[in-house]
């Protein structure tokens, strides 16, 4: 899994692979070091029918989906749109957070 960062989005990026972990977990982690501490990235599988919530706080970013919204993502592959939501600021304005599978491994093998 990758992070990236921009200054009006945050992207959660996965291989196919780690997709379907996701959805045989319920969630799917990744620790990257730094310098001085580290940068720890989550994604939770809610139940269906739930809300997207996207939390960040310090050095931990979690991004929260409903199962179908998931599920249904994976069954339109392989489409480029991801899983967009727009969370709010603190200074009134949003950002977007993504999810997105990287389809470039699998479409190497075939």
């Amino acid at each position: 899994m990758k992070l990236r960062i921009d200054s009006e989005k945050i992207s959660f990026r996965l291989d196919l692979g780690e997709l379907d972990l996701l959805l045989t977990q319920g969630e799917i982690i990744e620790t990257t070091r730094l310098p001085q501490g580290s940068v720890t990235y989550k994604i939770i599988c809610l139940p269906a029918g739930s809300s997207a919530i996207f939390t960040a706080g310090g050095e931990h970013f979690t991004l929260s989906l409903a199962r179908d919204v998931i599920e249904n993502h994976k069954g339109e592959l392989p489409s480029l749109a991801g899983i967009i939501s727009e969370f709010p600021c603190r200074d009134g304005g949003t950002i977007q957070v993504s999810l997105e599978v990287n389809l470039k491994k699998k479409i190497r093998k075939t």
